[in-house]
């Protein structure tokens, strides 16, 4: 299975981003915070994800003679190739997307439905689009700069006082307009 199918499937991509987000988690609480996920879901897709080594477990409890795991995400195998992400094809690139941004959605009516008006700008909640007029090299810079910002705060180790964010980003190239030689 291709690492895009494995990290871009619903329901997986709702467990990663969990993982990510809090401390390593059980089945039990991930089926908790997940909701709507049934446990024998969770054990397919966290088998499929251990084999793939997109996830670990980082401990083993017992509780009343049973093995309980703990699971962590392994961060640096969650990226997908470039070879992969620029072979697909446009219908894998139109499906990968849709569950992005389904994911997305999902996520911020869990927010929404959840958080009183008031909060959102504290929180920091917010959506918008920019045109970005860049050539090819700002555009890497640009990239760059980004991505090292992100690198930074990645890092960080949940707190009490640090707020979970979820980032998310597109790029979508527009369609340019013929210029004349005059200008």
């Amino acid at each position: 299975m291709k690492k895009t199918d494995l990290l871009l499937h619903p329901v997986r991509m709702r467990i990663i981003q969990q993982l990510l987000a809090e401390e390593p988690q059980t089945i039990l609480q991930l089926a908790e915070v997940l909701g709507d996920v049934p446990q024998a879901t969770l054990y397919r897709h966290m088998k499929i994800m251990l084999e793939a080594h997109l996830i670990e477990v980082v401990q083993v409890n017992k509780i009343h003679g049973q093995e309980e795991r703990v699971y962590a995400a392994v961060k640096e195998n969650l990226s997908i190739p470039e070879s992969e992400a620029y072979s697909a094809s446009q219908e894998d690139h139109l499906r990968y997307f849709s569950i992005f941004h389904a994911n997305l959605l999902q996520q911020a009516t869990a927010y929404l439905s959840k958080t009183p008006v008031e909060q959102y700008a504290t929180d920091g909640f917010g959506y918008w689009n920019a045109p970005l007029h860049m050539s090819d090299g700002e555009f890497a810079a640009f990239v760059a700069g980004v991505n090292e910002l992100l690198e930074k705060v990645a890092a960080n180790k949940p707190t009490p006082e640090r707020k979970t964010r979820l980032f998310a980003s597109m790029m979508i190239p527009q369609p340019q307009k013929p210029t004349s030689k005059g200008e």
